[in-house]
């Protein structure tokens, strides 16, 4: 199928679209890299792109890599879509993986192992960075290849043979959460990308002037094909920098908006309360964003209090109300599977009875209706895109207002999972009770009101913290052999919602004899969950058999979570998060090791870090181990940046986020902290200087006139 667009060329594959805009548009600057998440931009045009897949393809072409399977890892930045679009124009398979942390791979490792065994990987494509840490723990490689894509560069382009891409070939392969099983390889054609771009752009008014600022993982389905490749397709510029920019300081994001002159942006539902909640006044009254024509929320539940609070904090800035717009999808049906329409006024939620929805009945009641469950439109589908929605028991198709399991069919969803024919037949093959089909199952639970579709749960299990999945079976498996007194097959993981986001819970059935002390079993299970990058709101030790099961005697998680709910589950022994404790003031900070030396003055910082960990942590700081890694402490991703933030912030200085891979601990971090941060202050016994992202203004000009020029200084 050609694709008929007013901005994108006449082409059916992503080979065909590269190259057309790199003989057509050689020197326009496709994607901007901001390397510090601010002002240090890295531009790469369509001819640079190019050159550089067809020197890698060349290289994998030389080595009979067509056909093969090639893992990519790199961090944010263009070698990623070099590598990209090098294994498209060789005619091979991208396998696109988050690079293992270093200072996690225990947790990270495995499920790296798992894909490279399932897609039986030949190649891999990385920078000499990742590979020194890695070649050496990743066996499941075996005796495949490896590339330095930077070294590599555009040497060897001109020796690429064009493999003549069809669109029905498979472009690469997007690999689910995964769990205790084998992840599984979603298979993504040319067909199923160009589809979908077409798709995405309907009702988002993108043109060739628009700019999408995005900082989501190109790993990421909504970020690889929202977040880079409908740049590409419309013929926009990419402005694009890493998640670790954005969680370090959130308004980077806001930021890049304004210098950049963005006009869409996609990001999960957490960051939207993140950043309004880490808003900074100083910018907040220079920034300008009135040129915002569509804000994405999606890739997890939405939620109208985030969004709320998010519109309050950015309205002085001239952000449309209407640019925020909800979507929802899932790489099984590429990326986007509806939309809400932008034209409206704002987005749209609806309140309904919570128990008429336990009777998968949709009963609307009054707006701020005490206990009410708020759900949000996800909108609706276009060109052939089609959404039923089924009752999971019986599977007949249900009418308006009734709640069952969404489906869907058209051309943009995927053609089923590698090497993977059981699993492909019961998810990409449903059909209803008449036999019409086939259908993708999203185990998403919704329901259809007023013509708009809205998405209400999950009939699946996984668990969303933080805009990253988690399946339960992974931390059920992982916390069952945390402590001797943990009864083996007894845990259930799930979630629980306020308007704060989702939280974890975790109950697990022990035997009561062994449970010597329940500080040790729950310290146990919180070292358990943190291998998984995620911290629990409250974990439950029950009696054996003290959690529901199924007629075939599996774990009910359903019926656990709604037993807990209702405060029907008889605990043993209960640990609930504590409220975080104050921290001391940067002013009693620094006055309190004014006045110590010595060892005495590193205990007074590794104190004052224990409390802010504690706090994020929803423990006593006592609790707290200073010489144990951030990571076993049940720090995640987010939570640990936070804290480096608020040990900056409190010490006078800017930290960056990757000082945790070097100093892991609270002891290491505050021994760095006074040697390399602190010893000048402290020996001329003057206080910190203020945090500042850049020099000082001069004095005699206006504060917001130089804070203006920050942002403008390209």
């Amino acid at each position: 199928m050609t694709i008929v667009h007013p901005y994108a060329p006449p082409v059916d594959t992503l080979v065909a679209l590269l190259r057309w805009r790199a003989a057509q548009q050689p020197d326009r600057v496709g994607y901007t890299f901001l390397a510090d998440g601010e002002t240090d931009a890295i531009d790469l045009t369509y001819a640079a792109l190019d050159a550089r897949a067809r020197a890698i393809a060349a290289w994998l072409q030389a080595r009979g890599g067509a056909g093969e399977r090639v893992l990519m890892m790199f961090h944010e930045g263009h070698d990623y879509l070099a590598a990209l679009f090098g294994c498209m124009y060789a005619g091979a398979l991208a396998v696109p993986v988050h690079p293992p942390d270093p200072g996690r791979l225990q947790r990270t490792l495995p499920r790296l192992q798992r894909i490279s065994e399932d897609a039986a990987v030949r190649f891999v494509l990385t920078t000499a960075e990742i590979e020194a840490h890695t070649r050496s723990e990743l066996a499941a490689v075996g005796d495949a290849q490896w590339l330095d894509v930077p070294a590599q560069g555009e040497a060897g382009a001109a020796d690429w043979v064009d493999p003549q891409r069809t669109p029905d070939d498979i472009a690469y392969l997007q690999y689910t959460s995964g769990s205790t099983a084998l992840p599984k390889g979603v298979m993504i054609s040319h067909r199923n990308l160009t589809h979908q771009l077409t798709d995405f752009d309907v009702g988002y008014d993108h043109t060739p002037d628009s700019v999408l600022v995005s900082w989501l993982p190109a790993t990421h389905d909504l970020g690889l094909v929202y977040g880079r490749l409908m740049a590409l397709f419309i013929g926009m510029r990419c402005v694009f920098f890493s998640p670790g920019a954005f969680l370090q300081r959130p308004m980077r994001w806001p930021m890049a908006l304004h210098r950049h002159r963005g006009t869409h942006s996609p990001a999960p539902n957490f960051a939207y309360e993140v950043v309004a909640r880490k808003a900074e006044p100083d910018l907040l009254a220079v920034l300008e964003l009135s040129h915002v024509r569509v804000l994405l929320n999606g890739a997890e539940p939405i939620r109208r209090a985030s969004e709320a609070l998010f519109q309050k904090v950015f309205a002085p800035t001239g952000l449309p109300p209407q640019a925020l717009t909800h979507a929802m999808g899932m790489s099984e049906s590429t990326a986007k599977i509806m939309t809400e329409p932008i034209e409206r006024v704002q987005a749209r939620f609806v309140d309904i009875d919570p128990v008429a929805y336990e009777r998968n009945e949709v009963v609307l009641v009054a707006p701020g209706t005490p206990e009410a469950r708020v759900v949000a439109s996800n909108g609706v589908t276009v060109l052939d895109t089609r959404v039923v929605v089924v009752d999971p028991d019986t599977l007949q198709p249900l009418g308006s207002d009734r709640v069952g399991e969404l489906w869907v069919s058209g051309t943009t969803v995927a053609q089923g999972y590698f090497r993977n024919e059981a699993a492909t037949a019961h998810t990409f093959g449903a059909r209803t009770a008449d036999g019409e089909g086939p259908f993708l199952r999203t185990g998403d639970l919704g329901f259809v009101h007023d013509g708009e579709i809205y998405l209400s749960g999950r009939h699946k299990d996984m668990i969303i913290l933080r805009g990253q999945n988690h399946h339960p079976q992974d931390i059920e498996w992982t916390a069952a052999t945390a402590h001797p007194a943990l009864r083996p097959g007894g845990a259930a993981a799930f979630s629980i919602a306020d308007d704060a986001g989702e939280h974890l819970v975790f109950v697990a059935e022990v035997n009561p004899p062994a449970v010597d002390s329940p500080a040790a079993v729950f310290a146990a299970l919180r070292k358990a969950l943190s291998e998984h990058g995620v911290a629990a709101r409250t974990l439950l030790l029950l009696s054996p058999r003290g959690l529901p099961k199924t007629s075939s005697g599996k774990i009910s998680r359903s019926q656990a979570r709604a037993r807990f709910l209702a405060d029907e589950l008889a605990a043993l022994h209960r640990w609930d998060a504590a409220a975080p404790i104050a921290p001391l003031e940067p002013s009693d900070l620094f006055r309190a090791l004014e006045a110590s030396t010595g060892r005495r003055r590193e205990q007074v910082l590794v104190r004052h870090i224990r409390t802010l960990a504690a706090g994020l942590l929803g423990l006593d700081p006592e609790d707290v181990e200073a010489d144990r890694p951030f990571g076993e402490l049940g720090l995640d991703s987010v939570t640990a940046v936070d804290m480096v933030e608020q040990v900056g912030r409190t010490v006078g200085q800017q930290i960056a986020g990757t000082v945790l891979f070097d100093y892991p601990t609270i002891a290491g971090l505050a021994h760095w902290i006074l040697e390399e941060l602190l010893a000048p202050e402290l020996a001329a016994t003057t206080s910190p200087a203020p945090l500042r992202q850049s020099d000082p203004p001069d004095e005699n000009e206006d504060v917001q006139a130089a804070l203006l020029r920050e942002l403008d200084d390209l």
